[in-house]
């Protein structure tokens, strides 16, 4: 089995409900709209696939819980871990930034192959019920949020404090998107926010060094101290319990690191 794999892991995961292998419902809105989003994260079945892997990789108490949990998550993009909790009965709610402005967008390579043409079809064939806003500029994943009826909060996740209460929500994460956030030398006063929301649990999940950053010997060697206190993290009332290391194209790094109250 090779290691760090999502498919391997999926593997030795229980089964995933059937429920997600049905295409997100995105009939009514516009294709360009639809396509602002990646091919990849189109896709319902392998959006949640990849989710139930953390899930029951890192946070694997939640499919068991016997009463409903209160669950965050920061940058929750196409929202698949929220939806895959809200069917185990949590009550979930997500985080975005409307961050594909004209200056920062994610250009999408449009329909090139038969299959493309086939999956936005199979996306385009339901409408969903729930309800729709106005469509914010910037923010790709807003019809897929909104086929799924997840409720989300849009801000900046640079500006902190955040807009939560502490002690409001039993588990918070952030997956990829830290390194976003903030520079390394920031990102353990993004964590004490964290910390400061949560009441049991606080997982983050870490983007590869970036390839701009390869040669960039200053970053690395704050992510690396950031990497480590969090490894060894033991203050505002959590303490480190499970620290991951994983391998990606970018060679072997630390990939998720896990809080618990204490």
């Amino acid at each position: 089995m090779k290691l760090f794999q999502a498919e391997q892991k999926l593997e030795w995961s229980p089964a995933l409900p059937s429920e997600f292998s049905e295409a997100y419902k995105l009939g009514g809105y516009d294709e360009n709209r639809i396509l602002q989003v990646m091919w990849k994260y189109l896709m319902r079945e392998a959006n949640a696939q990849r989710a139930w892997v953390r899930i029951n990789h890192h946070l694997p108490e939640t499919m068991t819980q016997a009463d409903p949990l209160d669950i965050l998550e920061f940058s929750t993009a196409h929202g698949a871990m929220l939806e895959i909790w809200r069917h185990f009965g949590h009550r979930v709610r997500g985080t975005d930034y409307n961050w594909a402005t004209h200056e920062s967008t994610a250009v999408h390579k449009g329909v090139r192959k038969p299959w493309h043409r086939k999956a936005l079809e199979e996306l385009t064939s339901q409408t969903h019920s729930h309800s729709r806003a106005v469509m914010v500029e910037g923010w790709p994943y807003q019809p897929i949020i909104e086929s799924l009826g997840l409720d989300v909060d849009l801000f900046d996740g640079a500006d902190r404090p955040y807009p939560y209460d502490d002690k409001s929500y039993d588990v918070v994460c952030c997956y990829q998107a830290i390194e976003a956030y903030a520079n390394p030398e920031d990102w353990l006063d993004i964590l004490a926010e964290f910390c400061r929301i949560a009441r049991r649990t606080v997982v983050v999940g870490f983007n590869p060094p970036p390839v701009f950053e390869a040669e960039n010997e200053e970053y690395l060697v704050k992510a690396r101290a950031a990497w480590i206190a969090m490894q060894q993290y033991n203050a505002n009332g959590f303490r480190t319990v499970f620290f991951e290391m994983g391998r990606t194209r970018r060679g072997i790094h630390p990939t998720a690191v896990k809080l618990v109250a204490v």
